[in-house]
């Protein structure tokens, strides 16, 4: 009769090393997928946070100095009453000069004349918050070290009517010289509105920064990109992405120096005061937000935004080092980052 025989020791023992193996190998597959898609999405989910940051900043860039049928500053008037007679010329309506008459308060709490500064029609500041009204409370204030951007500009809709409690424009199509500023929703005799050629705006006026920390349900010390904008006669404050943890500009302007030798071109410079005559619009020169000289066209402008995870992650450091905008920094700490950056053409900006 044949004997039948079962599994020894040795073959069992075999057998269960064989399967741990396996069984190990299976589990470090699936830590080291997991592992890879949670790392994949988290840059997935920078790189959709940045192009959404991005188409907020860049269609507010493009329309910098669109003032309706004009995207000169200079045709500007500030009026009240609805009187022509007497007026603020838009020279004078700048931040470096007294306080425009008649206007309200509540558009000077961001600054002197910071509401109807429109010879500014891009403006900003360099590794400083410097607006005159504090960020949101709640949001732990501006982020050291990071940039503020301000836009001028109308809006793309006309209103039917004026209206009082808000700064408004009176653009004319036949009369381009001849604008006007307001905040009591009061027109001048004339031109009347006419749907094709004379119509009212409103003052469109958006600043850019980052806070220390993002609002809703984020957490305390991710910060964001917040926009103050003019709203009726206030600045309102809204987040627009959390986990944006800079934001750094350039302004390209154009010196006229177009074979780059360091000088303007010749012929382009006949009353000698270091300023191209007709500039063709091409930036020969990035600079700082402060250091932007008085009388160049600003043509472009460069912005970079560095965007951060919302949560550390176990196992990494980031000690990268990004160079940007003239800093460099290097992290060292368990979140990632995304380093984006774009040069924004400009259609009406001018800086005079």
């Amino acid at each position: 009769m044949k004997r039948e025989r079962g599994l020894g020791l040795i073959e069992l023992l075999v057998a269960l090393a064989i399967g741990s193996v396996l069984i190990v190998g299976a589990v470090y597959v699936y830590s080291q997928s997991r592992s890879t898609y949670r790392v994949s999405d988290t840059v997935a989910r920078l790189q959709e946070d940045a192009r959404y940051a991005m188409s907020v900043i860049e269609p507010e860039l493009q329309l910098a100095g669109y003032y309706g049928f004009s995207n000169s500053p200079d045709d500007f008037k500030f009026i009240t009453g609805g009187s022509t007679s007497t007026f603020m010329s838009a020279t004078r309506m700048m931040a470096s000069r007294p306080a425009v008459v008649g206007l309200p308060s509540s558009y000077q709490t961001c600054g002197n004349n910071f509401a109807v500064d429109l010879v500014a029609t891009v403006e900003g500041s360099n590794d400083a918050y410097t607006l005159a009204c504090a960020p949101l409370a709640g949001v732990g204030g501006a982020r050291p070290n990071t940039d503020t951007l301000t836009v001028r500009r109308a809006a793309l809709a006309p209103q039917a009517v004026a209206t009082a409690g808000r700064l408004q424009l009176l653009v004319s199509r036949l009369s381009p010289t001849n604008q006007f500023v307001y905040a009591d929703g009061n027109l001048p005799a004339s031109p009347a509105l006419e749907p094709d050629t004379v119509q009212v705006r409103d003052l469109i006026v958006r600043s850019f920064y980052i806070s220390r920390n993002s609002t809703g349900p984020l957490r305390v010390g991710l910060p964001a990109l917040r926009v103050k904008q003019l709203v009726g006669n206030t600045f309102d404050d809204t987040q627009v992405m959390p986990g944006v943890e800079d934001l750094q500009v350039q302004f390209g302007i154009d010196t006229g120096d177009y074979n780059n030798d360091g000088l303007i071109d010749a012929g382009l410079d006949t009353d000698g005061n270091g300023i191209p005559d007709a500039p063709r619009g091409i930036a020969t020169r990035y600079v700082d937000a402060d250091a932007l000289p008085a009388g160049f066209q600003v043509v472009a402008v460069r912005v970079w935004l560095m965007m951060r995870s919302s949560q550390f992650e176990a196992g990494f450091q980031d000690s990268r080092q990004y160079d940007y905008a003239g800093k460099s920094v290097t992290p060292n700490d368990g979140n990632r980052r995304m380093l984006v950056s774009r040069t924004i053409q400009l259609r009406n900006s001018r800086q005079l």
